[in-house]
């Protein structure tokens, strides 16, 4: 029995703003479109397209196939969907890119294409690179970034780490990824802590140290925390989207005054391997960005991860390309970086970037102050 569904056609047919997506499908041409073509229904529907009558669903709710054409590996298959698909929640939105399709092997989401109305549902990051330099007052260079470093040091000892690299002008400090809310350091303790410490270093300096502690902890206290460490001074937040979901951070991002940084742990899940997954810049670069993020963190190429130099200058693009109205944001290659690779970053990723580098930093010499120094200057 066909399945005629209680459908109002009138109100369907009025879903016409469309925004799409590119799939790069590994296959052959013919096993290619018809991989597209349960693409079309898996994102939308979920159910046998034959057994719907309602052409108003077959025109406007099931997904269509705008374009498909051969790549290197097999064929990229352009398909649209209505906006109404995928609302204005994120999580909805991200679920239409790649819900179940994600469980189907051979299939990348090499990037995606909105419209006005859906820029206006993620407005995006509220300060961008433009909007950073204004707030540090640095220009001509890339930004000094580093991270408190390692788990396990108690409180007083982030907070000195963090007076001793304000001293020494550092541009911005992070809590590592690893730091939520142990027991050595609880996150009210060093937030305050490290913040006041910022302070009195940013004073002593005259320059302007900003700290991001990390919210990357129980979805029913995040909030708490983003006005805690609002409260307590701190110039930003950190989040990693690939633990508390990408909409948890789009939300965060609509409801603070801070600039936000997305760090990467476990997004890693979500990139292409081989298998299937979402190209690397749109994962680590345009869907942070999307969801408001000001700094995006990714793992550099030549250290201990195994991202290639084309796969940062992809994330990089993402970063900076138009994107409806929305600024472009600080890439922040990290992971591994030290003293000697700074000449090639510069190099590399040029002037807009930040440049994260933790224990390289902080154990080129036992002298934290100094060492932040020579990397400002290393970075001039």
């Amino acid at each position: 029995m066909k399945f005629k569904g209680y459908t109002d056609e009138k109100l369907i047919s009025q879903l016409t703003d469309r925004f799409t997506v590119d799939y790069r499908i590994r296959a052959g041409e013919k096993e290619a479109l018809e991989i597209a073509k349960n693409i079309c229904v898996e994102q939308t529907v979920e159910f046998p397209a034959a057994h719907i009558e309602a052409n108003a669903i077959h025109k406007h709710i099931i997904g269509t196939i705008e374009e498909m054409k051969p790549c290197d590996d097999g064929h990229i298959a352009t398909i649209s969907y209505s906006n109404q698909s995928a609302t204005e929640e994120f999580s909805q939105f991200f679920n239409v890119i790649f819900g179940n399709s994600s469980l189907l092997p051979g299939i990348v989401v090499e990037d995606v294409h909105l419209n006005k109305e859906i820029f206006s549902w993620f407005p995006g990051p509220k300060f961008g690179i433009e909007g950073i330099r204004k707030m540090l007052n640095v220009y001509g260079r890339p930004l000094a970034f580093t991270a408190l470093k390692p788990m396990g040091v108690p409180t007083e000892g982030f907070a000195e780490e963090a007076y001793r690299c304000a001293l020494g002008g550092i541009d911005i400090i992070k809590d590592d990824h690893g730091l939520m809310n142990q027991s050595f350091s609880s996150y009210k303790e060093r937030v305050r802590a490290v913040c006041e410490a910022v302070k009195r270093g940013n004073e002593e300096s005259g320059t302007k140290t900003i700290y991001a502690p990390n919210l990357s902890g129980n979805t029913f206290s995040i909030m708490d925390r983003v006005k805690y460490a609002e409260e307590c001074g701190a110039g930003a937040i950190m989040l990693a989207p690939g633990l508390t979901g990408y909409d948890t951070m789009e939300y965060i991002a609509r409801h603070t005054s801070l600039p936000v940084v997305a760090h990467p742990a476990l997004a890693g899940c979500l990139l292409d391997k081989g298998g299937g997954g979402f190209e690397c810049g749109l994962v680590l670069g345009l869907l942070p960005r999307l969801c408001g993020a000001d700094f995006a963190v990714f793992p550099n190429f030549g250290g201990r991860f195994s991202l290639t130099e084309a796969q940062c200058n992809s994330i990089v693009e993402s970063c900076k390309r138009p994107f409806g109205d929305q600024p472009a944001i600080y890439p922040c290659p990290a992971g591994g970086m030290t003293f000697d690779k700074i000449d090639r970053m510069k190099e590399f990723y040029g002037t807009d970037v930040a440049l994260l580098m933790g224990g390289g930093l902080l154990t080129v010499t036992p002298d934290i102050t100094e060492n932040c120094k020579t990397y400002i200057e290393r970075l001039r």
